[in-house]
């Protein structure tokens, strides 16, 4: 049997990231008690999502209620609840379960919703992907769902609802000619056009999470989970499915300036390369390919895509960048030395990391991440980025000790070696501010702080205005 879960979240990392399993109950006549084996247990695959959960496993037969979700993060063990949401379903032997998807919105405090989407395409290509053998030998028949209830039909009324509540982004990018882009959960593209004063959602036919969002022959390419790869030439209205590169999480597409465009792909811990001549009739060919990494010092921390500049590349925690060269097809392994937590693309080209041993640190490369150069940055710094190799802007203490003391927004002229105040903090509070970038297009400074908000200043944080 197949479920899935979306949990809405307003940061990019909420519980989905972390589940990894979903527990059932079965139902007992009364006055019998409940044993071991009236318990079962669907593990989470990870093959093709990035916070979407897909949990599937095989049932013994029996009438089934959802219960919890169980997750791990760092030292926690913790529990999702379900029970009581949904109902009660069937699991018959020698038959297929397709659940469909549970949609939770989080709530003030402890409370969320849950909203309820039928088994559909999404799901069914999901289950044919995972268990191809035993989907045509289930080819025709009808599959298990969920017994129809007054809690179900409140679910399906939800859902459409909370499309219009994501604010989590995802590889947040600006363009030359002024453009903001970025993607989100639920099939959203975050769009501020050139000149417009906030970003408005452009709605993808599917609850996909969207990674990677790019201008592309005078409109938007976007990719995400599970091959996602959609192509629109009116502003959103339309999508055009595009041929995906290869099954898995599409976590880049990007454009070259060949004319060509680089896709970035993970399916489970393998990561490839691939590269087309015109993604709009598909001919993908494949570049290079390599393992995921992980780091003893940073074991919560995920692998970091980068794409620009004619190249995408993965940050691994232990401080191995994987590049692959557009122009070239050629994968070149380079190291940071230290394991890493953070990492973007420059205006110039450059790489900026955050990262370190026993203490963090900033690191520049020039280079393309062949060699770095340590900016003995402060470890209280929150959030930092810089225009080129001499002008750093950062939320930083202004006199840091001992302890942080008073934020503001610093600047740097003089490659991180002496800073400044330049402005305020966006938001006012330095522990809501996720992440900082300049735009390609005048120089301004945007800011994405928590819940997904995003605040732009054109006087170096002396004022801010809000974006989205």
């Amino acid at each position: 049997m197949v479920i899935r879960l979306i949990t809405n979240g307003a940061e990019a990392n909420d519980p989905t990231e972390t589940l990894s399993s979903l527990t059932l109950k079965r139902d007992v006549p009364p006055g019998v008690q409940a044993s071991a084996e009236d318990t079962a247990i669907l593990r989470r695959t990870r093959e093709m999502t990035n916070s979407t959960a897909v949990f599937s496993g095989m049932v013994a037969p029996g009438r089934y209620r959802l219960s919890h979700a169980t997750g791990f993060f760092a030292n926690t063990t913790y529990t999702f609840p379900l029970a009581g949401r949904l109902g009660s379903f069937e699991v018959k032997a020698r038959e297929v379960s397709l659940l469909g998807s549970l949609l939770v919105q989080p709530q003030p405090g402890q409370r969320f919703l849950v909203g309820y989407l039928a088994p559909d395409a999404e799901v069914t290509n999901t289950f044919n992907t995972l268990f191809p053998a035993l989907a045509e030998q289930t080819r025709g028949q009808a599959p298990n769902q969920f017994e129809p209830s007054a809690q179900l039909s409140l679910g399906a009324a939800l859902a459409p609802a909370f499309r219009n509540l994501t604010t989590a982004l995802n590889g947040i990018e600006t363009t030359p000619d002024g453009s903001l882009l970025a993607g989100s959960k639920m099939g959203r593209v975050i769009w501020r056009k050139p000149g417009e004063p906030t970003a408005r959602a452009l709605q993808i036919d599917n609850w996909l999470e969207v990674l990677s969002v790019r201008p592309y022959r005078q409109g938007l390419l976007a990719a995400g989970e599970e091959g996602l790869l959609r192509y629109t030439s009116d502003e959103g209205k339309t999508w055009q499915a595009l041929p995906a590169p290869a099954p898995g999480l599409i976590a880049a597409a990007e454009p070259l300036s060949n004319g060509k465009v680089l896709a970035l792909v993970r399916r489970g811990t393998r990561w490839s390369a691939h590269v087309s001549d015109d993604p709009l009739v598909g001919g993908w060919r494949p570049l290079a390919s390599f393992e995921q990494e992980r780091s003893i010092n940073l074991v919560w921390q995920d692998a970091m895509v980068l794409a620009g500049r004619d190249r995408v590349g993965v940050f691994m925690p232990n401080g191995e960048l994987l590049v692959v060269d557009g122009s070239t097809g050629a994968l070149e392994r380079r190291s940071i030395g230290v394991s890493t937590s953070g990492a973007q693309i420059l205006a110039d080209g450059s790489l900026l990391a955050q990262g370190g041993n026993l203490s963090r640190s900033t690191y520049l490369s020039t280079d393309g991440g062949r060699q770095w150069r340590d900016l003995d940055t402060s470890r209280f710094v929150s959030a930092i980025t810089a225009a080129n190799a001499q002008t750093f802007y950062a939320v930083a203490p202004i006199d840091p000790g001992i302890f942080a003391g008073t934020y503001a927004l610093m600047v740097s002229r003089d490659g991180a070696k002496t800073w400044k105040k330049s402005g305020e903090v966006p938001g006012g509070n330095p522990g809501l501010v996720r992440l900082l970038r300049v735009d390609r297009h005048d120089g301004a400074l945007l800011a994405v702080l928590a819940q997904g908000r995003v605040m732009r200043s054109t006087d170096e944080g002396a004022t801010w205005s809000r974006v989205r």
